[in-house]
């Protein structure tokens, strides 16, 4: 189906007409721009002129009506050239994806006709369909700079070309007319009640969120308890004899503190590291100082009940020393497990 200029402009106006009541005080267009035409037959490439008219349906879609002009030269089997005036109306709708940056992206797509006359009698007209994809960009005032890359394909024809398109709009519309100000009636006259501090916190019922606060709380300029968040710990040290990986008993009532601190605080997790002197080699050090380590870990989980999820073990060998190797009590000192908890806790203020 053949698509006149006429026609065009029949569409474009009738959807203004629909559209207005559904885009009230958006902008027109007019637009003014240039394209580099790449032809994909024997069309020598070209420049175009364009000139454009839109209207925004709403911030995002905007509907044109667009007329390109252009005239270049068609080379046929024989290596004879035509000159080729070209004219080419259409509708097209972008949709503009971002409404807010400095350079605003879009996408477009639409329809069209095009008339070609061969040395200015012969005339061949086509129809067009046309996707691209572009930017825009605020000159300041109501100027604005656009470009985009287009792909235009003949339904008639069966070809495809190429267009780098750029240009200028000026950007205009009605102003939004204020509607008059709406006037309250008179609000009544306040009702006059008496406070009562229901709950004795000092605090009147008119403002208090949180009422019936037991007495012995501090509470807020609203009548809720003050909270304090402290944090909690405990630590943990466990020495082991030389080249053993046994816990001795005179260690499970500390053992068993860490756990019952556990038990209280349903979401902590310990991480038991283990370490050895500097007497044995670096890889049996290295084990044996993992082996102390699950030895206290099995502790909280068998004599105590701590979950194994809740418990790591790390064992460092003699990388980690806090005493002095080349001395027994050094040594004592080094041959460790240690581990420590923490929490935060908010407890409610006393007065």
């Amino acid at each position: 189906m053949k698509h006149t200029p006429v026609k065009l402009l029949s569409v474009l106006i009738t959807t203004l007409v629909s559209g207005s009541a559904l885009a009230d005080n958006h902008s027109f267009e007019v637009q003014v721009g240039a394209s580099r035409d790449f032809f994909e037959e024997t069309k020598h490439d070209t420049s175009v002129i364009n000139l454009g008219l839109g209207y925004a349906l709403d911030k995002n879609w905007t509907l044109e009506v667009v007329a390109s002009s252009y005239d270049t030269w068609n080379t046929n089997s024989n290596n004879n050239l035509a000159d080729i005036d070209g004219r080419q109306y259409r509708l097209d709708a972008l949709y503009n994806i971002d409404t807010e940056s400095l350079w605003r992206p879009y996408v477009a797509f639409g329809v069209g006709d095009q008339k070609q006359k061969l040395n200015k009698t012969t005339s061949t007209r086509d129809t067009l369909l046309n996707a691209g994809v572009g930017a825009k960009r605020s000159l300041g005032g109501n100027w604005e700079f656009r470009t985009d890359i287009r792909a235009f394909n003949s339904l008639d024809e069966e070809y495809t070309d190429l267009a780098v398109n750029a240009g200028i709009s000026y950007l205009f519309g009605p102003v939004p007319v204020k509607a008059a100000p709406v006037v309250a009636a008179p609000a009544p006259a306040p009702v006059v009640v008496k406070d009562v501090d229901t709950d004795g916190d000092s605090v009147f019922d008119s403002k208090d969120k949180c009422p019936d606060t037991p007495a012995q709380y501090k509470v807020d300029a609203v009548g809720c308890p003050m909270e304090l968040t402290e944090t909690v710990a405990i630590k943990l040290a466990v020495k082991f004899d030389t080249a053993k990986s046994i816990v001795k008993d005179q260690y499970l009532e500390d053992i068993g503190n860490l756990a019952k601190f556990m038990n209280q605080y349903a979401n902590t997790i310990v991480t038991v590291e283990g370490h050895t002197d500097s007497q044995g080699s670096d890889a049996y050090n290295q084990t044996l100082s993992q082996s102390r380590a699950e030895a206290v870990k099995q502790v909280l989980i068998t004599k105590f009940n701590i979950g194994a999820d809740r418990v790591k073990a790390i064992g460092f060998g003699e990388a980690k020393p806090v005493a002095d190797n080349t001395t027994a009590i050094g040594r004592e000192e080094n041959r460790r497990v240690v581990g420590a908890v923490s929490t935060d806790v908010t407890k409610k203020q006393v007065r």
